[in-house]
Order: C-alpha cells, then structure tokens, then sequence
C-alpha cells in the first residue's frame, strides 16, 4: 500500500507530504525555489514536450492506472492541467514557469532506503549508412523482428550474428560499419543514408529478451579501458583499433535489438509520443509513470572533461534496457554530431524532482490520510 506524512501542519498548500510508494520510490515535498536553476530554464520548451504525452493520456482509457508504485492516478487525473497546458502554450516563458509553479508541486525522488542520487546517461538518433542490398561495401544487416519471437528468451547477439537469422527475409537494410550499428543498437533509433541520398528512418520494433550488459563495464573489468575514462567515443576507437577482438567485446552484451522501417518524422519513444531534444527523458517504466514533468539536477562532461550543470525541465517518455533503478535516467539529445558528442560522454550522478499536479497531490492526501 502507499502512505503518505505529513511533515508539517496547516492547509494543504502549506503542508510537506512524503509519498512512501508500494515499490521501491518515495518522493518529498519541496519548494519550487529549492531547484537550482529553476528560473532560469526555459519552461516554454518543457511544456511543448509535456502537451505530446497530453495528448497521449487523452487518447487513453481514463480509468486505467498510470501511476505504478506512486499511487491511483489515472488519465483522468492530468485532464484539468492539461486543458489548461494547450491555453498556456502560446503565453511567454514567465508565464509557462508560473504555470508548473501554480499546478503543480515538486518531490525529491528517492529509493526505499532514501537514496537520492542515481546515474543519468545520454542517447541519441544514430546516424549510419547503407544500402537495401548486400555488396562488399554493405554487409552488416539491421534485422526485422522474427516473426517466431515471443517474450520468451531468444537467440543471443552472438548466435545472431554468427548467422542464425541469415537468409530468412529479415534483413531490412545493410549498413557498412558494424561498431556503429551495435550502437544503433543502444540508442533505439537511427537514420540511414543510402547510395542515392535518400534516407530510411528505422525505429526499435523488439528485442531478443536477453539481459542487457554495458560493454563499457565488460572493457573495464577485463582491462580493455581504463577504468573512469570510458564513453561510447573511447569504446568505437578501441574497437577499430583491435577489430579481431571487437566481436568477443560486443557479443559480452546477450541483448539484440530489432527494428523496422518508420515514416514517422520524429523519434518515437515508449509512451508512443515523440521525443524532444533535451527534454525527453527514459527512465524505468517500472518504477516512474510516463508522461510527467522531471526536473533533472545533473552534470554534463564534454570531450574535454570539463563538466558543466545539466538542469532543466524534462518529461519521462522513453524507456530502454539499460535504464534500471528509481533514480536513473537516461537524457535524449537529438540527432547530428552535437548530439552523438553530447550523449557520449553523459555519465554523471544526479538527482530528480518529479512535479505532480495539485489535484494529484490531494487525492493521495484525501484519500490515505
């Protein structure tokens, strides 16, 4: 069951609430102006990003729970504030800020032993080349989902790429470099650019149900890298420097991610709504419900290793593999090689603040307390 404390008497506008949820998260009440950086983010941006996943609950049966651990919530629950989002939309950047501020109260998140800091990493829309067939030049083929996977473990990387699946009609597109369409793997997402110029946008459609494992962890363990000093940049030279032990590195990880071919314009993430550069947010889908506003107090290192802070306003709308943990998220920046570099070097420890709607906050209260 969830219980929620109140940690000080009064109306509830004055009230500090902790939410002990039925799995592993808790969330503390806190002042908007205990967000660091807060009045300086440019709230307009979060709220385009916030109206997709509106537009996602509208289209949901509003009964059904979309809170997970945190408690009952429902579609219907977000109508009000999201009405009144689609109004705010066209009013300036101090009106958007007192929009969050005046609909909604923000919760340090916490695991159940009250650990507040976890790891934010960072992906991106791979970019790749290849051709819609075979030649000396394009050999590596990005597989369409089996028609025989079930949710039941499958082949591994390693038996996949040995050419279990070779031949049977699944071969989408055949890219020429196979160090970046392992890591087409790890974003989810890319675009490939073929002989004539055109592009073929391929977006996730399965996975192979096999644990995912960092490679970046295996290289460090093995003493392939040293340890502190890897990133997705650090991993593909390594692995083209030493090509006769790239394959054993990447088939460490069992997982094997299928796709297909996408007329979509955007990049579409797990609640089914595209995602915004630097807004968008995966995160365990087990644990964090989709669609609500994050604030993310991070750190992002660049390639010099300065570091620099990352704090902003995003939504949880994605999901992935690797994203385990109630205080993990994983940050999309977008497609070119600003955002490649960007996501590359993004391995820091944080925190976040979920923001609940007001109306939330006192059904939760109305109803426990």
């Amino acid at each position: 069951t969830i219980s929620l404390l109140l940690l000080s008497q009064g109306c509830l506008g004055n009230q500090k609430v902790i939410i002990k949820g039925k799995g592993n998260i808790r969330l503390k009440q806190v002042d908007f102006i205990s967000l660091e950086g807060w009045q300086g983010d440019d709230h307009k941006k979060a709220l385009q990003s916030f109206l997709h996943s509106c537009n996602k609950f509208a289209k949901l049966s509003q009964r059904r729970s979309i809170g997970r651990d945190i408690g009952n919530i429902t579609p219907a629950d977000l109508r009000d504030v999201c009405e009144i989002a689609e109004i705010v939309k066209t009013t300036n950047s101090r009106q958007t800020r007192n929009f969050f501020e005046n609909w909604f109260r923000p919760f340090l998140v916490s695991n159940r032993n009250g650990a507040t800091k976890g790891i934010f990493t960072g992906y991106y829309e791979a970019s790749l080349y290849g051709s819609k067939v075979k030649t000396e030049n394009f050999k590596y083929p990005i597989y369409a989902k089996p028609k025989d996977l079930t949710s039941a473990p499958y082949l591994t990387r390693e038996e996949i790429e040995n050419g279990a699946l070779k031949n049977k009609g699944l071969e989408l597109i055949y890219v020429e470099d196979k160090v970046e369409l392992f890591f087409l793997h790890v974003q989810g997402s890319g675009r490939v650019t073929l002989p004539d110029g055109s592009k073929v946008k391929i977006t996730y459609a399965g996975k192979n149900n096999r644990p995912y494992s960092s490679i970046g962890a295996y290289m460090e363990n093995h003493s392939l890298l040293e340890r502190g000093k890897v990133s997705a940049e650090s991993i593909k030279q390594w692995m083209r420097e030493n090509p006769s032990k790239a394959d054993k590195v990447m088939n460490s990880n069992k997982s094997y991610v299928f796709f297909r071919a996408s007329n979509d314009e955007y990049v579409i993430g797990g609640q089914g709504v595209p995602l915004t550069a630097e807004r968008s947010l995966a995160v365990d889908r087990h644990i964090m419900p989709y669609g609500f506003p994050l604030w993310v107090d991070t750190t992002l290192k660049g390639r010099s290793g300065v570091k620099k802070p990352f704090r902003r306003l995003v939504v949880s709308q994605d999901t992935g593999s690797a994203i385990k943990g109630t205080v993990r998220g994983d940050i999309f920046f977008g497609r070119g090689r600003k955002a490649e570099e960007k996501a590359s070097y993004m391995a820091s420890k944080g925190e976040y603040y979920i923001l609940l709607p007001v109306n939330i906050v006192d059904k939760l209260v109305g109803r426990d307390l």
